[in-house]
């Protein structure tokens, strides 16, 4: 059996004054590792075999006022630990979800309000 790799608890940051309509920037940041799982087996033709299983956030939701306003899709080229950052539009006052999704389809969340 693999080996149980755990998510992070995600942070979000907004900034702390948000006007109606304004476009804003989010940061989101969760603990993660990303690797390929791969290893070379010969360095001269350059070749790779299947070490390990690969681990990687596989995509990032982005869910606001209960509508999925964007989708991410991640590979395992995506940083470990990524701090990610988007503009949106702060239209109306509502919760702002992130979900992170792994490629065991495990899942973790942040959510915060938006106010005017």
């Amino acid at each position: 059996m693999a080996k149980k790799i755990k998510m992070g608890k995600p942070k979000m940051r907004l900034p702390r004054k948000i006007k109606k309509g304004e476009i804003i920037e989010v940061r989101v940041k969760i603990r993660y590792p990303s690797f390929t799982g791969l290893k070379i087996v010969d360095e001269e033709k350059q070749i790779f075999a299947r070490d390990k299983e690969a681990v990687f956030l596989r995509k990032m939701d982005v869910i606001y006022d209960g509508q999925t306003i964007t989708e991410y899709q991640m590979t395992s080229a995506t940083s470990p630990d990524p701090l990610i950052r988007f503009k949106m539009r702060a239209d109306k006052e509502a919760p702002l979800k992130i979900v992170f999704t792994n490629i065991r389809d495990e899942s973790a969340e942040v959510t915060k309000n938006i106010k005017f």
